[in-house]
């Protein structure tokens, strides 16, 4: 099939309409859309807007350099603290094609430029970096650039060149922010001598337990604070009721366990005393009782009974409490771990039939 030819004033009118529905339209768009070039048809676009009754939306018109440069140095002189990227958003003009710098088009306006130059040679801004991670081996990267006002990365290929460079062993996955949080509950500590642990957990939003090795005592021995044993002494009656109020907890829940099988409590493992080992149909699990009523089940719990399941080569745990977390349901290697509220008892029965084999 031949394609139409059109007349010069077909042409023109094809291309007058489309610019009526798309005041906006570019050169591009015309051919795009039409398949016509308007410096064809037309002495320019501004001319085909004119005449279709539209106001240009933009000049058309080239500008020499003195007109570019004049248009930036007023520009400037009304807005003296510009930046050279809002300078070529708002001109539609580069200052860099228009003078040699961004601060000689600044002198030529008469304002003073409000930015320092950074003359500092690459291998400078190095040897700054590695000073920094020298001093200070856990800063971070935005750390690094907003006190070397450089980004790294333009010098470095990453953080672990860096580090090799500055002759600093890299952190494992972990380490730092781990480290970090030592630091922050040690200085909690120093500031707040009789912090106890729960305080010490919602200020700094960790778990002391998971940060340290020994848990409060190993924080207050690296903040070089003696550890307020005669707060505990103060504690003593209330530690006493709760040791009870757990013990009686954990005996309802073994005398409730015995109605679906054997009970064993508190059996030696080689990394601690399970609560409870539960027999049933020839299948053993692992339950610990936690009688916790201002705090959440965390994941060292999980963990702790993980390494009671290790320990007795069983596959099947619950962790058996008041209220439990929203996520109730761990699976660590070959292990299952599910964490249950004291009402869900009859569930125990239930899994073991079901997922024990």
């Amino acid at each position: 099939m031949k394609r139409k030819r059109y007349t010069l004033k077909e042409k023109q009118n094809i291309i007058l309409d489309y610019i009526k529905r798309n005041p906006q339209a570019t050169h591009r768009s015309i051919k795009e859309d039409t398949k016509l070039h308007v410096n064809r048809i037309f002495r320019s676009l501004k001319e085909a807007f004119k005449l279709a009754g539209i106001k240009v939306p933009r000049t058309f018109d080239f500008k020499n350099r003195n007109q570019r440069r004049k248009i930036i140095i007023n520009y400037i002189k009304r807005n003296p603290t510009v930046g050279g990227h809002t300078i070529a958003k708002e001109t539609k003009i580069n200052p860099c094609n228009a003078f040699k710098s961004i601060k000689e088009a600044f002198e030529k306006a008469g304002v003073q430029y409000p930015r320092k130059i950074d003359q500092r040679k690459k291998e400078e801004k190095k040897r700054e970096i590695l000073k920094l991670v020298k001093e200070n081996p856990l800063i971070t990267i935005p750390e690094i650039i907003k006190k070397v006002r450089t980004q790294p990365y333009k010098l470095f290929k990453n953080l672990d060149e860096i580090y090799e460079k500055a002759k600093i062993k890299p952190f494992r996955k972990g380490e730092k922010r781990k480290i970090k949080k030592q630091q922050e509950i040690i200085r909690y500590i120093k500031e707040n001598p009789l912090a106890t642990q729960r305080e010490i957990n919602n200020t700094c939003k960790t778990h002391v337990q998971e940060v340290f090795d020994k848990g409060i005592f190993d924080a207050y021995k690296k903040a070089g604070i003696k550890f307020p044993f005669e707060r505990l002494k103060a504690y003593g009656i209330g530690i006493k009721e709760i040791r009870e109020r757990a013990k009686t907890f954990e005996e309802e829940i073994a005398i409730n366990l015995s109605g679906y099988g054997k009970v064993n409590r508190l059996v030696k493992t080689k990394r601690g005393f399970a609560d409870i080992i539960f027999e049933r149909k020839n299948k053993r699990v692992i339950i610990e009782v936690k009688d916790y009523k201002n705090k959440e089940i965390s994941i060292s719990q999980i963990n702790q009974l993980n390494k009671y399941l290790e320990d007795c080569l069983c596959n099947l745990g619950f962790l058996i409490c008041h209220k439990k977390p929203k996520k109730d349901k761990f699976l660590i290697n070959k292990n299952s771990i599910f964490v249950l509220e004291k009402e869900e008892l009859n569930r125990v029965p239930k899994l073991i039939d079901g997922i024990v084999g």
